[in-house]
């Protein structure tokens, strides 16, 4: 809070103008290149006008074109940021030729705010789903708000604190702060920390986010290489390109963004963190091991994203990515329910109930973590079962993922990555984190004779649904045959090679 304060008085200084009370005085420059047109030119609606605008363009800094906006802002809103030109984050992202839109956030009104984002076409994972729907990542959104909702005000009269590893656009840090809470949140690409930046000054939450552009990393004081896409899923940027969507063939600009541990950031009780950063998780909890250890972080909102370290055989992160989880629970006394696709996870009211989430258990993890030694020697799903060497799919088995992987893991359930949430103390049983059965398309408990999957999902290996799969790869998947004309003959030598003890991957372990 302390930098926040000097922060704030320095943006006076630079202004010439006070601020006394939390009552801001106007600061206008009307330095805008269309400043006096009679458009507001600062992508925010004008007050006391009705717009049947769903969006706005914001082409100018706040408090550039007062004139046309009206005496609706506030001075530390005005000031220019981090960028060396001495200009604001508009005029850096004018700069680079990138479009900002505007627009209201489709959420509660106890949560109401402006969102800034980008053409969708441009970036079509966070700014494309705010332009369809005013929302992004819903699940974990409805977690995030009933987690918050209530909690961030505390007895002593106090914020509790929350932490955004990895912020992007900075929209789980606008929920928490509009809800009362204090935010520290970390984000090292200049082109997303300009858009957040922005929408912090645009809601006038200046005095409760603090922005530091820096990589939370496990070693601190570190030069670390960023990758950020131009184009396709702009939220892939991480360390040394590791995930960036290279689809759209578009430039890359990489990037070099000095590190920090969060035990060294953060020396306090946190109610709830979020983290999401391209497969780096697991480094990021290893520099957290002070702050797990010595405070209260009560609740995880994550991407776990294991696929990232396979896609490039990272053996090491590979090992570490499960080898976190099993931390959490066993050093750390969390617990782990998986949110899976936050597109279907709580789609109804906000206010409505979370649903129960199924469980990761150090019964499930410890198949994650011999599933990556078995990869690693290259006996992972060998040797393939005879009875089956007539098929295709089952000659090339070793080393497959996800159909080679153990069936009573937690890697089974998904594709490349998903969501999970880690919850202790408060923040377990209703109306939070609620467990229910655990994870795997096996259950970890089903005895080593059983092959085909019975999840409440009806999912096969890699989350993939049973329903959509063809015949002819259902049986590989772990899902019953549906046509015995295609793949009834390899459904019954897949029992009985289960039966002679020669599928390698439904072993037991004690």
């Amino acid at each position: 809070m302390q930098s926040g304060l000097l922060l704030a008085l320095g943006i006076v200084l630079q202004l010439g103008t006070l601020c006394w009370a939390g009552i801001p005085y106007e600061a206008c420059s009307n330095t805008c290149p269309k400043a006096k047109n009679g458009i507001c030119d600062e992508g925010r609606p004008v007050q006391g006008k009705t717009s049947h605008l769903l969006l706005w363009m914001a082409t100018c800094d706040l408090g550039t074109d007062c004139d046309d906006c009206g005496p609706y802002i506030t001075a530390a809103a005005s000031v220019p940021w981090e960028d060396p030109r001495n200009v604001g984050p508009i005029g850096f992202l004018r700069s680079r030729d990138v479009q900002v839109r505007v627009m209201q956030a489709a959420v509660p009104p106890a949560l109401k705010f402006s969102f800034a984002y980008t053409d969708p076409a441009a970036d079509s994972d966070v700014s494309r789903h705010m332009d369809d729907t005013g929302l992004v990542e819903r699940g974990i959104s409805a977690v995030a708000y009933t987690l918050l909702k209530g909690r961030c005000l505390r007895p002593d009269g106090g914020r509790s604190l929350v932490v955004d590893v990895g912020a992007n656009f900075g929209w789980f840090s606008l929920i928490a702060a509009r809800l009362g809470c204090r935010v520290i949140a970390f984000e090292p690409v200049p082109l997303f920390r300009s858009f957040f930046t922005f929408s912090v000054h645009l809601n006038g939450l200046e005095g409760l986010i603090d922005i530091r552009p820096r990589v939370v990393s496990h070693e601190g004081s570190k030069t670390m290489k960023m990758v950020v896409p131009g184009a396709g899923i702009w939220g892939t940027a991480g360390i040394d390109g590791l995930n960036v969507d290279t689809r759209a063939g578009a430039a890359r600009e990489e990037i070099e963004v000095p590190s920090v541990r969060l035990e060294d950031e953060i020396k306090e009780d946190v109610l709830m963190m979020k983290v999401d950063v391209e497969g780096w998780e697991w480094s990021v909890i290893a520099g957290a091991a002070g702050l797990l250890g010595n405070y209260t972080v009560e609740n995880i909102l994550m991407e776990y994203s294991p696929g990232v370290a396979e896609r490039h055989y990272k053996w090491d992160a590979m090992a570490a990515t499960p080898g976190m989880l099993r931390d959490l629970i066993s050093k750390y006394g969390y617990s782990i329910g998986h949110i899976g696709d936050t597109d279907k996870h709580h789609a109804g009211d906000w206010e409505d109930p979370l649903p129960p989430l199924r469980e990761v258990t150090l019964n499930n993890l410890k198949y994650d973590i011999d599933d990556v030694r078995q990869w690693q020697n290259g006996t992972m799903a060998c040797p393939p079962p005879p009875e089956l060497a007539k098929f295709a799919a089952w000659r090339h088995v070793c080393k497959g993922s996800p159909e080679g992987l153990s069936p009573r893991s937690f890697r089974s359930e998904f594709g490349f990555n998903t969501n999970i949430w880690c919850a202790k103390g408060a923040s377990l049983g209703a109306p939070y984190l609620q467990l229910q059965g655990p994870v795997g398309v096996l259950n970890p408990n089903d005895p080593p004779a059983k092959f085909f999957q019975t999840n409440p999902l009806d999912y096969g290996m890699g989350g993939r649904p049973c329903y959509h799969l063809a015949p002819d790869v259902q049986v590989r998947h772990r899902c019953k045959c549906s046509k015995p004309e295609v793949c009834g003959e390899e459904e019954s030598l897949a029992l009985q090679a289960v039966a002679a003890g020669h599928m390698a991957q439904n072993y037991v372990l004690p």
